[in-house]
């Protein structure tokens, strides 16, 4: 195995489409990281989860912040409202006022016990193990686009690496099909991470810029960053070396 760069950044997402988490160290499984993507924005009258690439609606959603309690609990703050539950009541009424339509967030059916009665919501995409994105990629793409901010925020990853010297361009998508040491966890580089117009909203401090997602598919056939899966539980911290099988 040969060094690829070290985590700079971990990243959780315990609800959809807002904005997440970061994290010290976070435990792994096979499935993904724990308390990744519990939960979904869904507008109630059609039970459809949130779609902010798509519907101008739901564009708003990323400056609504999430967060895993220390119970293990998940929270929601909505601008100008303090952290909520997701089960409390008030906080269907606080994003309801904030997208102007009636929303309120659902487990995924991933999510619920065999004896749960609440109502879930229905994934719109398959379960993604864990996603990694290098430096080098997001510095590669601020070369192709110097007057944007392809900052790592518009791409979500879990795992944001700080990438050896002598990792350039869109480096991952050259890594699909290796064996991938995540610190102590063994895994695979499975699949590119096919992007869509999420990378070019705006949200705190960037503006929207289509012109991310335009040069990602003209120089990265619409992928930058890779998913990985790994093949055993454990956990990854801030300074882990990532490497890949040579």
């Amino acid at each position: 195995m040969s060094s690829v760069g070290v985590i700079k950044e971990l990243w959780r997402y315990p609800v959809s489409s807002v904005t997440g988490e970061m994290l010290d160290k976070a435990s792994i499984s096979d499935k993904g990281m724990d308390g990744d993507r519990r939960y979904a924005l869904v507008e109630v009258s059609t039970g459809i989860v949130a779609h902010p690439e798509r519907d101008k609606r739901w564009q708003k959603a990323v400056y609504v912040r999430s967060r895993t309690a220390a119970n293990g609990a998940v929270e929601v703050q909505v601008p100008d409202h303090s952290w909520l539950g997701v089960a409390q009541a008030e906080l269907s009424v606080a994003l309801t006022e904030f997208f102007e339509f009636e929303v309120e967030v659902r487990p995924y059916e991933r999510s619920v016990r065999e004896d749960d009665k609440q109502i879930f919501a229905v994934d719109r995409y398959d379960v993604s193990p864990v996603h990694l994105l290098t430096t080098a990629s997001v510095d590669h793409l601020r070369q192709l686009h110097p007057a944007g901010n392809p900052d790592r925020r518009r791409f979500r990853p879990n795992i944001y690496v700080q990438a050896d010297a002598d990792i350039t361009g869109f480096a991952e998508l050259n890594w699909i099909d290796r064996p991938i040491l995540m610190g102590s966890i063994a895994g695979k580089v499975i699949a590119p991470t096919k992007r869509c117009g999420f990378a070019i909203i705006a949200q705190e401090g960037l503006d929207n810029d289509p012109e991310i997602l335009r040069n990602v598919m003209r120089f990265g056939g619409r992928h930058m960053g890779v998913y990985c899966r790994p093949h055993h539980g454990g956990m990854v911290q801030i300074g882990d070396v990532i490497s890949l099988a040579d």
